[in-house]
């Protein structure tokens, strides 16, 4: 009994701080080797057959991907980052910005966006007395192209219908997908 109890508690350490945990930098590092390595025989395939498919692929740093695995273990425990933070921190380049700032927008309901829109507009407004003849709509894809450098429409998209199924996907697959893409790419220089 005692051994469970002290399991529990070596398992609740270890969730509290997974960058810490010597088991999960552990697992993260066995799953980062095997995608750096996949990947490394990738590149060397293309060197070795002086072939270009020009798709941007390159080795993974290994050290670099074991620290965004242990991330999103990390965003599945109290106290760490939302799913969403880490996945905008990772997988999404096209919207500027602090990705704990972003998440904020990616927890809200359909109610609480439209509000946002329409504290944006209101803002705006007073600002200039009232006088701006613009939709809400179009004086949130104002500020949000001023802020975040895309449109309205975009950042709908992508932070605020955040979705963690497919967050999870990006975050833990990603890597994989894009080393069979190179694959596939390799395949289709040389056909």
């Amino acid at each position: 009994m005692m051994d469970k109890i002290k399991q529990i508690r070596e398992a609740k350490a270890e969730l509290e701080n997974p960058h810490e945990s010597d088991r999960i930098n552990a697992i993260a590092e066995i799953l980062a080797e095997i995608e750096s390595a996949q990947r490394r025989a990738v590149v060397n395939q293309r060197e070795a057959l002086g072939i270009d498919p020009d798709d941007g692929r390159t080795g993974i740093d290994k050290d670099g991907r074991q620290a965004e695995i242990i991330d999103v273990v990390d965003a599945q425990t109290p106290g760490g980052p939302s799913l969403a933070e880490v996945w905008l921190e990772q997988c999404v380049e096209s919207v500027d910005g602090d990705p704990a700032a972003l998440a904020h927008y990616s927890a809200m309901d359909s109610d609480e966006w439209t509000e946002q829109i329409e504290r944006w507009a209101d803002t705006y407004r007073n600002a200039e007395s009232g006088e701006i003849e613009a939709s809400d709509r179009d004086l949130a894809d104002h500020h949000i192209s001023q802020k975040w450098g895309v449109s309205l429409s975009e950042f709908e998209q992508t932070v605020v219908q955040f979705n963690a199924a497919t967050a999870l996907e990006d975050l833990l697959a990603g890597p994989s997908k894009e080393t069979e893409q190179a694959i596939e790419a390799n395949t289709e220089v040389l056909a």
